[in-house]
């Protein structure tokens, strides 16, 4: 049985929202790394039940692209 993280994103503020619910740890790390590359924020997740938190591996972001003029 894999186990539910709740996914958390923690804002400039120190406010926190939650974004979603995952089953297993490879899922729930894919969808940080996937919410990761839409926000500046940090997210984190936290194990449903026993309320243990997850660091998952994070990767850089890239280098935000310069406007092309064409």
């Amino acid at each position: 049985m894999l186990r539910s993280f709740d996914i958390f994103e923690k804002f400039p503020d120190s406010s926190t929202l939650w974004r979603s619910r995952v089953s297993g740890r490879f899922e729930t790390e894919r969808k940080i790394q996937e919410l990761s590359e839409h926000s500046r924020n940090e997210f984190h997740a936290m194990d449903a039940f026993v309320k243990q938190p997850i660091t998952p591996k994070r990767t850089p972001r890239p280098a935000a692209r310069a406007a092309s003029n064409g």
